[in-house]
């Protein structure tokens, strides 16, 4: 009797399949796997050429997939070689990661080539690594927050990347030099580290574009451009630039360069979409063409710059030429404490350009404190969604505040002979918190200013108060607004002249409510006949001017400078008795003449309102002459105090 042959045939086709199992191996393992999760991380059209197994390394060869995103880029992989354990569903155990001959193709010609990246002591997913590929900027632009989470790696080495891309519209070709990252941890950088950078443009225009030193960054939360929802969350610790060089657009002149760009911690707010898409939104946009498109794009540019809070951005050692082909300089340019339309300052020190009209200018500090755009930028929000159109009224919020103003050491002079023509030591203006468009507090001082009189013409008109070689003076200026007075007072208008003397102004404005303010310039009319003229007291402290102009003026008529002092006077008195009907008034007031003109060193002049005078009716009655407006007032002169 015959045995069955079923069992024997159920060993054979169990001994095969086990068979076909071992003969598998681990590239086999890691292609089915990586293929398998490619969908998972927004991938498609996954497919491996071969796999295989060379001695302990498993190898992927013509690897390719894209990516399903808004801008689709394809990849090929021409060789991935894994060295390293992986486990039962793929995922890598300090693996080092060799891939090769890299090819990433999107839209409109758009693509990159990359010769090598090397990864070392990886962790996670292979498909997650391979699939950080499908950007057309890959190491340096996240696809999307799944794949750059999907792995960790000690170290990171690229070389040979170059990426064509197409930005305005104008085709380019960025070549990188090599690429280090340090310390990758699913997304989060410790440190990367690029030798070098140069654009070229590619539509036959001659020439690099740009290149750029070694760019470092450390800190860096690379899915946090690709994130839209969660916290606000810091994006970069700290970053710098060096040695960036800019093509000039004029043939044979020479190139834009800056020395360095030193950035500090820089935020992200989240938002409806993330960095990444907004800025793609942006690039698609182009120039606005229509309404539609003009408030598309300041609600685009509105969002990308409320998102970013920037701790500090600097730029160091700008040079180059201006348009005229004349040589500019700017040592510094920074800006600190950026965040959500407000901005902590903004400075700008050593600069030096030379103009057209012969003249070179430096200046050593410029800086701007204390700006808040906040209101604009909610404006642009009211524009982009149609809530404010073209031709109302601009709300005074809208209006930029800025806290502060500040030059030092301006320096004019002329090119052709180092002539100094102006100079300035300080320049600075402070503004209080606003009413309306008008700050309640305002601070202007002027120090340090000379100007050499240079010619002839210049020295005759200046040499009657004794001024010969130059022109030195200082001004200061401050106003406040106080509300419960409802009076704005000028505490003091004061301009000295070294050599000559001071005039000092103090005066009052009363009868400014503060909803009128607010409500300018629409309130304006209204303002102006409701707001009354104060007291005013102008003062004038001697230096010399009018001791000098008295010398002057005896000297050029041949009269002694007693003889021409009571010649003064009498004029003096004259002219005074045609507009002041009061006999006592006008006889003080001639007197503290008389006696500041014998011995001169103050004069004061005080007019105090006889009752309200809206300053409407003082313009009115000022349009014949500013003595027609004396009845008004009564007036104190006094002499020498």
């Amino acid at each position: 009797m015959m045995r069955s042959s079923s069992p024997l045939r159920l060993s054979a086709i169990f001994l095969l399949a086990m068979g076909s199992t071992a003969l598998a191996g681990p590239a086999d393992d890691l292609s089915r796997a990586a293929l398998a999760a490619f969908p998972s991380l927004q991938m498609g059209g996954g497919a491996v050429g071969e796999a295989r197994d060379e001695g302990g390394n498993a190898v992927l060869a013509n690897v390719t997939f894209s990516s399903t995103g808004a801008t689709p880029v394809g990849v090929r992989i021409g060789r991935a070689t894994i060295t390293g354990a992986a486990g039962a569903d793929g995922a890598l155990a300090n693996a080092r990661v060799l891939i090769e001959d890299v090819e990433g193709t999107g839209a409109d010609g758009q693509g990159y080539r990359l010769a090598r990246v090397e990864l070392q002591g990886t962790q996670g997913s292979l498909a997650a690594v391979m699939g950080s590929l499908a950007t057309l900027s890959p190491l340096l632009q996240p696809v999307n927050e799944a794949t750059a989470t999907g792995y960790s790696a000690q170290a990171i080495g690229a070389r040979g990347l170059v990426v064509s891309q197409t930005p305005q519209g104008r085709p380019q070709t960025a070549r990188y030099g090599d690429i280090t990252i340090n310390g990758y941890q699913r997304g989060r950088i410790s440190e990367m580290v690029v030798s070098g950078t140069q654009i070229t443009p590619s539509d036959g225009q001659p020439g690099p574009g740009a290149t750029a030193g070694r760019i470092r960054l450390t800190g860096l939360d690379s899915v946090a451009s690709v994130r839209a929802s969660g916290p606000v969350g810091t994006w970069l610790e700290s970053g710098t630039v060096e040695q960036i060089t800019i093509a000039s657009p004029r043939p044979g002149a020479p190139a834009f360069t800056i020395t360095g760009i030193s950035m500090g911690k820089v935020s992200i707010r989240p938002g409806d979409q993330s960095i990444a898409a907004l800025t793609q939104s942006m690039q698609a946009l182009g120039p606005a063409q229509d309404e539609a498109s003009r408030r598309r794009q300041a609600g685009l540019l509105v969002e990308f710059m409320e998102r970013f809070d920037m701790e500090r951005f600097e730029v160091a050692g700008m040079a180059g030429e201006t348009p005229e082909g004349l040589p500019f300089r700017l040592g510094r340019f920074s800006l600190s404490g950026l965040a959500q339309g407000k901005l902590a300052a903004l400075t700008v020190s050593g600069v030096a350009v030379s103009a057209r009209d012969g003249n070179d200018t430096t200046i050593g500090r410029f800086s701007v404190e204390g700006i808040d755009a906040s209101g604009l930028l909610a404006l642009g929000k009211d524009f982009s969604g149609s809530r404010f159109n073209p031709g109302q009224s601009v709300p005074p919020a809208a209006y930029p505040h800025v806290a502060r103003i500040l030059f030092e050491d301006i320096d004019v002079k002329q090119r052709a002979n180092g002539q100094q023509l102006a100079k300035v030591g300080r320049f600075e203006i402070e503004g209080g918190p606003r009413v309306g468009m008008m700050p309640s507090r305002l601070r202007a001082k002027l120090a340090g200013f000379v100007a050499p009189l240079t010619n002839a013409r210049q020295r005759a008109q200046f040499a009657p108060l004794g001024l010969t070689e130059s022109i030195s003076l200082g001004a200061e200026l401050e106003i406040e607004y106080v509300e419960a007075a409802k009076e704005l007072r000028m505490r003091t208008f004061n301009v000295e002249v070294d050599d000559v003397g001071s005039l000092d102004l103090v005066m009052t404005v009363g009868g400014l409510d503060r909803a009128q303010i607010e409500a300018l310039p629409g309130s304006a009319a209204v303002l102006g006949l409701s707001a009354k003229a104060g007291g005013i007291t102008l003062t004038y402290t001697e230096d010399g001017g009018v001791a000098s102009f008295i010398s002057h003026l005896a000297a050029q008529t041949g009269m002694s400078e007693d003889d021409l002092k009571e010649q003064i006077k009498g004029q003096a008195g004259a002219l005074v008795g045609q507009f002041i009907q009061d006999r006592t008034v006008a006889e003080q007031i001639v007197e503290a003449f008389g006696e500041f003109l014998d011995d001169p060193t103050s004069l004061a002049v005080t007019l105090t309102p006889k009752g309200d005078i809206p300053l409407a009716a003082l313009a009115v009655a000022l349009r014949g002459s500013p003595f027609a407006a004396m009845p008004m007032f009564n007036i104190t002169v006094k002499a020498n105090e």
